[in-house]
């Protein structure tokens, strides 16, 4: 093992989802993109690892996250519950899932997590 490898901390990952049952027209969650880009600067802030992505194209049938926490009684989460309710949204949530992977300067993981590339 190279010395710069052992000074980068390695943690885990979880993933989870919101399943959106039927989906959702995009045009519905405008106020959804901005939580999620809210819920990832909280987690920065913190120095911690929380990104939520809209999965599919028009119709959305995920909300797919990645935290290094498995928590999902966040206030991000407890925010993204909230306006879903409000817009009527039927979901589910699905169990948090390890992912394996590695964070820290030059991480494939950590530098996608870090900077998002949006599809807007």
């Amino acid at each position: 093992m190279k010395s710069d490898e052992r000074s980068i901390p390695r943690r885990g990952f979880w993933a989870y989802g919101y399943v959106f049952d039927p989906p959702i027209a995009r045009d519905r969650l405008g106020p959804m993109e901005a939580l999620l880009d809210k819920g990832h600067a909280m987690a920065c802030l913190a120095l911690k690892t929380w990104e939520g992505r809209f999965v599919n194209g028009d119709d959305i049938t995920h909300i797919l996250v990645v935290s290094d926490l498995p928590d999902q009684n966040l206030e991000v989460n407890q925010l993204l519950e909230a306006e879903l309710n409000r817009l009527g949204a039927p979901f589910t949530v699905t169990q948090a899932v390890a992912v394996r992977g590695r964070s820290g300067p030059g991480s494939a993981v950590g530098e996608t997590l870090a900077n998002p590339t949006r599809d807007a």
